[in-house]
């Protein structure tokens, strides 16, 4: 039972920390800015050739 008490004080105390901000959504999404790596922004490059056979075979 200690622990269902710990666990709803727990979750009473989180509601309390975040019901108090005010924050915009246009300032939360700049602190995650997304930028885009090779591939993201257009059609990826074409994979390199496969190398030549060995001699002899």
């Amino acid at each position: 039972m200690k622990k269902v008490y710990l666990a709803l004080l727990a979750v009473i105390l989180n509601t309390f920390l975040f019901s108090c901000t005010q924050d915009d959504v246009a300032d939360t999404e700049t602190m995650f800015h997304t930028v885009a790596t090779e591939g993201d922004d257009g059609n990826p490059p074409p994979p390199p050739p496969p190398p030549p056979p060995p001699p002899g075979e």
